[in-house]
């Protein structure tokens, strides 16, 4: 933990915070006893193993390993240092945070981001005003719009703006707001020529999960290129990390249990102005493993609608394998071709869209099979034999046999060739997959770590745990232990706890462990424990008694160290008492090791 945040702000702002309200902004969790559960956000999974306990306060995956508390599940969604986490929250919570003497690289980080935060946020006002001022550049802008069927409402709703045709309009603005010429660089708002990156563009606002301002795309007024231009990454803006309009999106998406995937802006806008409220964008970019897990956390089943023609349907068929790898149920909504969604959207209506293409969607398979057999010629034997090939790679694809033998039948009468010779050519390609040696390993991240952990390791870390959760229990045992029976990294904490015991709590302890495997381990332990005050009062009694063992061991070896070089003949005096230490040592170890009824220790 940062020591420059006092404790007493850290415990304040986490208190003003459930884990479970924060932790629902990003996955869709279902209550199932104590504790919540959802699809975890940071690996792939098709069955829920993310949990988060709402009376500890902390979340843990049992598939990845990850685990923590509020700030810490803050840090990795949102790629935030500790400080930045707290900060964060309390800004959310209307806290000021008190005078800290953070580092000058720390300060300089944390006044970096919020001054690209203030420069897009005024930036985008620049944009709007420039589409509403009367002037003829704004007038032709907003007619162009209008033409394209966007009411004033969804102009407004989406923010949308106007760059005007000048080198250095947005620059002078901003700069008159006191901003420099480097940090309008390091937003995307200037080029490296120190230029305005968008002139006479229509200007679309993108925003991070929460509706701030991180970037902006715009699409050219008239026939220049590119068509649409976007921000480059900066500080705030990792397009891979993000989808176009999830913020607004959120809602619908949840109520729906369905998402609603396009290219672009303007597909978006139009969906959402035709009441189609659950569709996000990819920002133009191929479908990233990040965005997909976004999607597959606010939704059940994903319907991506791409352009038609070819381009559209290549980044179809990508976008297909990232969401599946993501474990979403993917279907393919099918548009006419030389049609993109927009153009569909304005010509039909809403209602016809949700109808012949929604709810037609296709699922993943029959998509993959249907394109196809659009692709190659089966009259012609070489295409008939290359799309034998692929229609193989989709069917060893699935998992599930019965599902397997159905689109065995259909890949046959696409073929022209009896299923048992699909049947045979799986069982080639599955044998193949066995042999070879670069099979691809299964998700076991973190797992041996937890395993392979030393007793010493586990068996303090469960005390500290279970201490958290019944602080009664720290003078009860603290004086039978000692920081030796800690391992280095655990000894400050261990110290700092004896002081104000009664402070502690599972979310507290979690911030004051050493990052790695103590907070993993911690996370694991107390994510489903449950214990009453007398049955963790055994569990502690019995970890103490181990780390006592662990002493002895240790004190023995140190023994036996220093009667190894000693002369028994010449040093006789002391060799003996220091074999009557052993054994002494030895006894005390037989005495701790009998079985003792009750004794049970979390893990």
């Amino acid at each position: 933990m940062d020591g420059s945040i006092p404790n007493e702000f850290v415990d304040e702002v986490r208190l003003r915070f459930d884990i479970v309200d924060i932790v629902s902004e990003y996955v869709q969790l279902k209550k199932s006893g104590r504790n919540y559960f959802g699809l975890c956000p940071f690996h792939s999974e098709k069955t829920p193993s993310f949990s988060v306990a709402q009376d500890k306060q902390i979340f843990h995956c049992f598939g990845c390993g990850e685990g923590g508390n509020v700030f810490s599940f803050i840090m990795k969604m949102d790629g935030l240092a500790f400080p930045e986490a707290v900060r964060e929250l309390a800004n959310r919570a209307g806290m000021t945070l008190p005078h800290v003497e953070n580092s000058i690289v720390e300060r300089q980080k944390i006044r970096k981001k919020d001054r690209l935060r203030e420069a897009s946020e005024l930036a985008s006002r620049f944009y709007q005003h420039h589409l509403q001022h009367p002037q003829p550049a704004g007038a032709a802008a907003r007619e162009y719009l209008h033409k394209r069927g966007l009411s004033a409402d969804v102009i407004e709703r989406f923010a949308l703006g106007f760059a005007p045709d000048k080198w250095d309009g947005l620059k002078l603005f901003l700069q008159k707001k006191g901003f420099k010429e480097q940090e309008l660089i390091e937003a995307g708002l200037l080029t490296d020529k120190a230029y305005d990156r968008f002139r006479n563009r229509i200007i679309f606002p993108i925003w991070d999960q929460r509706g701030t301002v991180i970037a902006f795309g715009g699409r050219i007024m008239g026939d220049g290129m590119p068509k649409y231009l976007n921000s480059p990454e900066t500080a705030l803006f990792d397009k891979g990390r993000n989808l176009y309009a999830l913020h607004l999106a959120r809602e619908t998406i949840r109520k729906e249990k369905r998402a609603i995937i396009f290219e672009g802006y303007m597909d978006v806008i139009a969906a959402h102005q035709a009441s189609l409220t659950n569709a996000v964008a990819s920002l133009g970019t191929s479908l990233t493993e990040a965005q997909a897990r976004l999607l597959r956390n606010q939704a059940e089943e994903v319907v991506i609608v791409y352009d038609a023609d070819a381009a559209g349907q290549a980044a179809t068929w990508r976008g297909l394998q990232t969401l599946r790898q993501a474990g979403c149920l993917v279907k393919v909504g099918r548009l006419p071709l030389g049609q993109d969604p927009d153009d569909f959207i304005r010509a039909r209506g809403g209602d016809v869209f949700r109808s012949e293409v929604i709810e037609k969607a296709l699922l993943l398979v029959d998509y993959q099979l249907v394109s196809l057999t659009e692709k190659y010629n089966m009259d012609n034997d070489g295409d008939r034999i290359r799309c034998s090939e692929q229609v193989i790679d989709v069917l060893a694809a699935v998992q599930n046999t019965m599902e397997r033998e159905s689109y065995m039948e259909k890949a046959a009468e696409i073929l022209r060739i009896p299923p048992g010779a699909i049947r045979e050519e799986l069982k080639k390609k599955a044998q193949q997959s066995i042999r070879s040696p670069f099979r691809p390993q299964t998700n076991n991240v973190n797992k041996t770590e937890i395993q392979t952990d030393p007793i010493q390791d586990k068996m303090a870390v469960q005390i500290l745990a279970l201490w958290s959760r019944f602080p009664s229990l720290v003078q009860r045992y603290a004086s039978e232990l000692s920081e030796d029976d800690f391992i280095e990294g655990l000894r400050p904490l261990f110290a700092e706890i004896l002081k104000g015991g009664e402070a502690f709590s599972p979310a507290r302890l979690y911030d004051l462990l050493p990052e790695g495997k103590h907070r993993q381990l911690l996370s694991t332990l107390l994510i489903n424990e449950q214990y009453e005050e007398n049955v963790a009062q055994k569990a502690v009694d019995d970890c103490v008694r181990r780390l006592k063992c662990v002493r002895i061991i240790r004190q023995r070896k140190e023994l036996e160290a220093k009667m190894a070089v000693l002369d028994p003949a010449s040093a006789k005096g002391e060799f003996s008492e220091l074999s009557k230490k052993w054994h002494e040592l030895r006894e005390l170890e037989e005495i701790l090791n009998k079985p003792r009824e009750g004794g049970k220790s979390v893990g």
